[in-house]
């Protein structure tokens, strides 16, 4: 065997044992989603296919009021600040009834591109057990024309280290995949329906 095939296999065997590691991903009931985990970060991408008016995505992606609705695993959601085509919103989270978190987001409305971008400002546990949320950005985004459309979600974050962080991801999965679901019925109920 040469020596270039030797490193190649020294290359792709690793790779294929830790893929699924790294990667989960799937597809149910209409719901397109992937989740990867790479060291102290994850991220999250879903997609699902809808048939509904622009107009009515673009409120139900950005409007306060539908935020509140659809953050369903959310104690309380609050809006702090707004200005033109952004606004700041705080979210309480309890888990257990003695671990709580806190974080405040930015949201900014770019509807050129059809999508709200949102960053972490802060983020406070009430346990320091918990693996602290260093940072978080991501998206919802509308592709598509007319009466069909792809709506994605996009969510990175950064974790401290710490000795529950990767039950902390597992978590983090489970519960993106339920909100997807969560969001896309919202998104059907409020403004259209599926489309296969």
């Amino acid at each position: 065997m040469s020596i270039n095939m030797k490193r190649l296999r020294r290359g792709i065997l690793p790779a294929l044992v830790v893929l699924p590691l790294a990667l989960h991903g799937g597809q149910n009931g209409g719901l397109d989603y992937e989740f990867t985990k790479d060291g102290e970060s994850y991220s999250f991408r879903g997609r699902f296919r809808v048939k509904a008016e622009l107009r009515c995505l673009m409120d139900v992606i950005y409007r306060f009021e539908h935020i509140s609705r659809f953050a369903s695993g959310a104690e309380s959601v609050e809006l702090v600040e707004e200005g033109e085509d952004w606004h700041v919103v705080a979210y309480t989270y309890r888990r257990l009834l003695i671990l709580e978190n806190q974080s405040t987001w930015r949201r900014v409305l770019d509807r050129q591109g059809q999508r709200v971008v949102f960053e972490m400002l802060t983020s406070e546990n009430s346990m320091r057990i918990m693996p602290r949320v260093l940072s978080s950005r991501g998206y919802y985004q509308i592709h598509g024309d007319g009466k069909r459309y792809c709506l994605e979600y996009f969510q990175e974050c950064h974790l401290e280290g710490g000795v529950l962080r990767g039950r902390y991801m597992e978590r983090a999965k489970r519960e993106a995949e339920e909100f997807l679901g969560e969001f896309r019925g919202y998104v059907e109920s409020t403004c259209g329906e599926a489309d296969s």
